[in-house]
């Protein structure tokens, strides 16, 4: 038997357990919540890459089973919280009300296990639970005590600051814009807010050195084309746009379940017998 079948079954059930599915629904700043997940289990694996040199020698003083649950159960709320429609976001129920994220881990985790047919060790489980709990870290209630949480909080403030802005840039703005389009149509038609519009605007301003809307616009009629931002927003607009399109041809689930930490699971170090 396969020394991982069990592992394997695990996280098999938990991505398909319909709040970690729905998290593919949402998005935040453009970009789907599911994204930023594998977004931040990539990270993760960067980084014990960085430190460890090879998956071996991390193996041996880090816990893969509870990085790779720990991350696909991070965000796991923004599903529940709007499905029960809670007054708090998550953000401000990792803040406020770290009671209902305790909650919620338990609850699935056990679920899980029923349907799986397995038991998780406490140490692994109370580790799993510590990493969803503390991954916002100076911005939540809770801090990261074991390394493994540490981890996934760097890899999470990575994803956010790097990887999740919306794609939409002011070239996408202004073609509406010359099509006689009001901010209401455009708004509507690029599927993102007022704000979004106003800060790619601004961005692109900003950047070629003009005052107003008008002065860009005729520009853009000018040239076809004006630059969307500073060096570092382009950046971060590109890497965003290739992680989308990654997760979307490959698929989230796949991507997951195919990561490089699988391997080194082990049915009898994570599971009672």
């Amino acid at each position: 038997m396969q020394k991982n079948t069990k592992v394997f079954k695990f996280i098999d059930t938990l991505l398909n357990f319909q709040d970690v599915k729905d998290l593919e629904l949402y998005e935040d700043q453009g970009v789907k919540v599911s994204t930023h997940t594998y977004d931040v289990l990539n990270i993760t694996i960067n980084k014990i890459l960085e430190k460890y040199e090879n998956f071996e020698n991390g193996a041996k003083k880090l816990d893969y089973f509870a990085i790779t649950v720990g991350v696909i159960m991070h965000d796991i709320s923004k599903s529940s919280i709007r499905r029960r429609d809670e007054e708090l976001s998550h953000s401000q129920m990792m803040m406020k009300n770290p009671e209902y994220i305790i909650e919620e881990v338990q609850e699935v985790l056990e679920l899980i296990e029923k349907d799986a047919g397995v038991k998780i060790l406490d140490n692994i489980k109370n580790n799993i639970i510590h990493i969803v709990l503390s991954h916002h870290g100076k911005w939540g209630k809770i801090q990261p005590e074991t390394e493994e949480a540490e981890i996934v909080y760097v890899a999470d403030m990575e994803s956010a600051k790097y990887h999740r802005i919306n794609p939409i840039q002011a070239n996408d703005i202004l073609k509406l814009a010359l099509e006689g389009k009001n901010i209401e149509e455009i708004e509507l038609e690029l599927g993102c807010s007022a704000t979004v519009i106003k800060d790619r605007i601004r961005r692109s301003k900003k950047e070629i050195k003009v005052a107003t809307f008008a002065e860009l616009l005729k520009i853009y009629e000018q040239r076809g084309r004006v630059p969307i931002g500073d060096k570092f927003f382009v950046l971060r607009a590109e890497e965003t746009k290739k992680l989308k399109k990654l997760v979307d041809e490959k698929g989230f689930y796949n991507l997951i379940m195919q990561n490089s930490l699988m391997e080194y699971m082990k049915d009898n170090e994570v599971f009672e017998k």
